[in-house]
């Protein structure tokens, strides 16, 4: 399938007609207002849409010779003068791209980017251990909604405050999540939301992939995202556009990346591959029956803490074993 009918499919999922704007080029993205070097993006979309691979072309640009060079010499700029109040920073020679997962470029410049944990990202502080962060810096944190889960109450400031003031320090951040409400409303507030409707990959003849194309939706303010997400009124979207990637965006970071939480502290455990069976009105059914279904759910499930009347209900009489 060639450019021309990759778009022409992707218009006819819409079935609509308007040309819609193709950008491989960051500094083409930024010159036309798509995005800006210092934005919060938050890139969303349901499950295989591409997401983790479109934060990846960004990140490719980013490491762009041309673009990464103009990087490094203003986060050098910044570097000075802190140093001259008596700081010793000196950012990466090469780029300012930083990722909880991995990413490397392809071709004759290629390169990795550097390791963050996102757990580690936000304002030193005297309650939780940070990481002293790039000036410049491209941050790019992938599945991020469980730690920056708006369910589980505010962050704290240390970390909002990096987002609200990262724009006096250059930095670009990017969270990948695939439920843009579970970001927090004091990021959301600042936020650029890109959605991920879809993604097609381009072949030549001899069936090696070329290019991938992600079709994109914009909305630039948090109060329409979300009447968008309850309404999905198409007039709330601010811009539609196509991202694309030249080459194989799939060779450049790891799909497997996150297999092994699969498997954390199971590594001598065995898969339970017990055939079902019909119901036997039997004892020894009935008590399999229970191992088996859930009826009960234990307080571990959702994170409980134990019911203390419970535990002395068990103990009889309402009193606690001595």
């Amino acid at each position: 399938m060639n450019q021309k009918q990759l778009l022409k499919a992707f218009k006819k999922q819409e079935q609509k007609t308007e040309e819609i704007k193709i950008y491989e080029d960051i500094l083409e993205i930024f010159a036309d207002g798509v995005l800006s070097p210092t934005d919060v993006v938050v890139i969303w979309g349901k499950r295989r849409k591409g997401k983790s691979s479109l934060a990846g072309m960004f990140m490719s640009e980013f490491m762009r010779e041309k673009v990464a060079k103009n990087d490094i010499k203003l986060s050098q700029k910044i570097c000075t003068k802190l140093n001259t109040a008596g700081f010793n920073i000196r950012p990466p020679s090469d780029h300012t791209v930083f990722c909880d997962t991995y990413f490397e470029t392809h071709g004759s410049h290629g390169n990795s980017a550097y390791k963050f944990n996102a757990v580690d990202f936000g304002l030193p502080n005297d309650k939780h251990p940070t990481s002293l962060l790039c000036p410049v810096g491209r941050y790019f944190f992938d599945e991020i909604q469980d730690l920056f889960d708006s369910h589980e109450g505010a962050l704290q400031t240390f970390v909002t405050k990096a987002v609200e003031l990262g724009g006096q320090y250059k930095l670009f951040l990017s969270f990948v999540m695939q439920r843009p409400m579970r970001m927090p409303k004091d990021i959301r507030d600042l936020a650029v939301f890109i959605e991920v409707v879809g993604i097609q990959n381009e072949y030549n003849d001899w069936g090696v992939l070329i290019a991938t194309y992600w079709q994109c939706n914009i909305i630039y303010d948090n109060s329409n995202l979300e009447q968008y997400l309850s309404t999905r009124n198409p007039e709330l979207i601010d811009r539609k556009v196509f991202f694309k990637y030249r080459g194989n965006i799939f060779n450049c970071y790891d799909s497997d990346y996150f297999l092994p939480m699969f498997v954390r502290g199971k590594e001598n455990e065995s898969i339970v591959l017990e055939k079902t069976t019909r119901t036997e009105f039997s004892e020894e059914y009935f008590k399999e029956y229970y191992k088996n279904r859930v009826i009960d759910i234990p307080d571990t499930y959702r994170g409980k803490a134990k019911n203390k009347n419970k535990e002395k209900e068990k103990n009889g009489n309402g009193k606690e074993n001595a």
